[in-house]
């Protein structure tokens, strides 16, 4: 019979991203997508990925690498791309960033298989996961962490060792064979 049209529109109606899951959630309902990174440019880290369950583990990190080195290396403006595209033999890296509210640049980069993918619906879709970013990323930053409570049971024992002439006695008579 062939194969059917697949009619894909991005979540504009949606609004913006309400949290880091909702953003990884909709990069990866773009056609042909197979894994997609946020992060920080300036902190240089990844603060939330997801991949395909068919994908090699950690494929989504390798497959940010290249463009993050090309992304960080802005140059000496420092002036940051605000897209960047990388074409190889089964898959293409979109990668798309916006300022920040307290300075730097976050991330979004998407990867999908080539021969499914269409780079201008990838395009469209990753802008509006960036249109809420910064105010969710603004959010996350002013939370407080958890803080780890040691519990008396958990506390590292105290190893005996034995003395250093011990161990060079023992040394000199392995030699000695």
């Amino acid at each position: 019979m062939g194969s059917s049209l697949v009619l894909w529109r991005p979540d504009a109606d949606a609004g913006p991203v309400a949290s880091l899951a909702d953003a990884l959630d909709r990069a990866l309902r773009i056609p042909g997508a197979v894994s997609v990174v946020l992060g920080e440019l300036a902190r240089g880290g990844t603060l939330a990925f997801a991949q395909d369950p068919a994908q090699p583990p950690g494929f989504a990190h390798e497959a940010a690498l290249s463009a993050l080195v090309h992304a960080r290396g802005a140059g000496p403006t420092g002036e940051v791309p605000e897209e960047f595209l990388l074409t190889g033999e089964h898959h293409l890296s979109l990668q798309q960033t916006t300022p920040l509210l307290g300075g730097g640049h976050a991330f979004v980069q998407v990867t999908l298989v080539r021969s499914q993918a269409n780079p201008a619906l990838a395009r469209i879709g990753l802008r509006h996961l960036l249109q809420g970013l910064p105010e969710v990323l603004a959010e996350q930053r002013a939370k407080p962490l958890p803080r780890r409570t040691a519990s008396p049971a958990a506390a590292p024992t105290r190893r005996h060792s034995v003395p250093i002439a011990t161990l060079q006695l023992i040394l000199d008579r392995l030699r000695a064979l």
